[in-house]
C-alpha cells in the first residue's frame, strides 16, 4: 500500500519521477518499477444517491484527441465523468446515465450536451454559460467595434455576468429591446450584389452586418429558448438562494486542475494519462478512498511487466523523460516556433 500512496501522491500531484523517488530515497528506475502495478488500478465514481438542485457539464481537450467530459454536482465535486473523442450527444447521454433530474443544467450549450438533456432530464431547465455567451458575442463584434451599435451591443453583452437577479435580469432586457428600437434598422440593411460584386460569391443580397445581426439574434434566442437567464427565475430557484449563471466552478475547480496535472506529467502514454485524468478527477470528490479500488491481483504479476516507452522511463543518460512512439506533443503554451534561430556559420 505504501507503494500505492507514493504512486498516487506522485500521479496527481506537481512532483517529477525524480523528486518522488527521491523522497523515498530510491532511484528513478526503482520507484517506476515498484509502482508499475498501480496503473491498473482504475478509480470509479459511485452512484448517484441523490438528486442535485444544478448540475454542471463540461468537456476538456487532453492529448491523444481524447476529450473527458466531467458533470458536477451542487457542491462542486465531481458526479460523473466519461471519455469521448467529441462532444455528441451519445457521449452526454452516457454522462447523464444514473444521474437523477436536477433542478438546473449550467453548460456551454454544445449540441450534443442540450439534445442529450432534453433526451435524459426532460424536467431539467437549462442556463447557457454566460461567460461563453459573451466570448461568443466578443467573436463576432471583436473587442473594438467599428459601428456605435457594435460597441453598444458589446457594452450590453459584456454586463450580462452582473446579473444576479430577476430585477436585474429584466432590467437588462428592456436595455436589449431599447437598443434594438434605436438600431433596428440598421440591422436590416442589405447589401446587392450590384453594389458590391466583388463579395456577391453568387448572392443576389446579403444582410450589410451579418456578425451584428448574428451576435443579437442569438441573445434574443436564447432568451426565447429560456437559457439565459434560467438562473433567476423564481420558478427555478424556487426561494432556496442563488443559482449559477456560469461554468466556472466545473472548469477553474476540475478542468483547470487536469490540465496543470498534465503540465506536471508530459509524455505519457495514451493509456497512462488517461489513468492520471481518472484519478485527478476522483481525488477532486467528497470523501475519496483511493485503497478501496486496490486488490491482490494488481500486484500480483509473473516475471514483471515491461515500462512502456511512454512512460516516466528514468535510467536514461540524461534522465530525461521520453514520451511514447507517436505521442501527440502536448506542451501546455507552447506551440511550434518558426524564424530565424541563430547564424548558420
Amino acid at each position: 500500500m505504501a507503494e500505492f500512496r507514493a504512486f498516487l501522491s506522485w500521479v496527481t500531484g506537481k512532483q517529477s519521477m525524480g523528486e518522488a523517488a527521491a523522497r523515498l530515497g530510491i532511484t528513478r528506475q526503482a520507484f517506476a518499477t515498484r509502482i508499475a502495478w498501480c496503473w491498473r488500478v482504475e478509480p470509479t465514481l459511485p452512484s448517484v444517491s441523490r438528486s442535485h438542485r444544478y448540475v454542471m457539464a463540461d468537456g476538456t481537450y487532453v492529448p491523444y484527441g481524447w476529450c473527458l467530459l466531467v458533470l458536477t454536482g451542487d457542491d462542486g465535486r465531481p458526479v460523473r465523468w466519461q471519455w469521448c473523442s467529441t462532444e455528441t450527444k451519445p457521449a452526454y447521454l452516457q454522462l447523464f446515465h444514473g444521474v437523477k433530474g436536477p433542478g438546473l443544467l449550467v453548460c456551454d450549450g454544445g449540441q450534443g450536451c442540450l439534445a442529450a438533456a432534453a433526451q435524459r432530464w426532460k424536467d431539467a431547465a437549462v442556463q447557457r454559460c454566460l461567460v461563453h455567451v459573451l466570448r461568443n458575442t466578443r467573436v463576432d463584434l471583436t473587442n473594438n467595434p467599428k459601428s456605435e451599435a457594435g460597441r453598444k451591443l458589446l457594452k450590453l453583452a459584456r454586463g450580462l455576468t452582473k446579473v444576479k437577479t430577476a430585477d436585474e435580469a429584466a432590467a437588462w432586457l428592456a436595455d436589449l429591446n431599447a437598443w434594438h428600437g434605436e438600431h433596428g434598422d440598421y440591422l436590416k440593411e442589405r447589401t446587392t450584389a450590384k453594389q458590391d460584386p466583388m463579395h456577391a460569391r453568387g448572392r443576389k443580397w446579403w444582410w450589410t452586418h451579418e456578425r451584428l445581426r448574428r451576435a443579437y439574434f442569438r441573445l434574443v434566442r436564447l432568451n426565447r429558448a429560456g437559457m439565459l437567464f434560467a438562473f433567476c427565475d423564481p420558478a427555478i430557484t424556487k426561494d432556496h438562494g442563488p443559482l449559477p449563471s456560469t461554468t466556472n466552478q466545473l472548469e477553474g475547480g476540475v478542468n483547470a486542475v487536469v490540465k496543470r496535472t498534465l503540465g506536471h506529467h508530459r509524455g505519457l502514454s495514451e493509456a497512462h494519462m488517461k489513468r492520471c485524468c481518472e484519478w485527478t478527477v476522483y481525488m477532486l470528490t467528497a470523501g475519496p478512498d483511493p485503497m478501496s479500488f486496490v486488490t491482490p491481483e494488481h500486484w500480483r504479476t509473473t516475471g514483471g511487466e515491461p515500462i512502456e516507452n511512454g512512460d516516466s522511463i528514468p535510467g536514461t543518460v540524461t534522465a530525461v523523460q521520453l514520451p511514447a512512439t507517436g505521442v501527440d506533443a502536448y506542451e501546455n503554451g507552447f506551440g511550434v516556433r518558426k524564424g530565424w534561430a541563430g547564424r548558420s556559420k
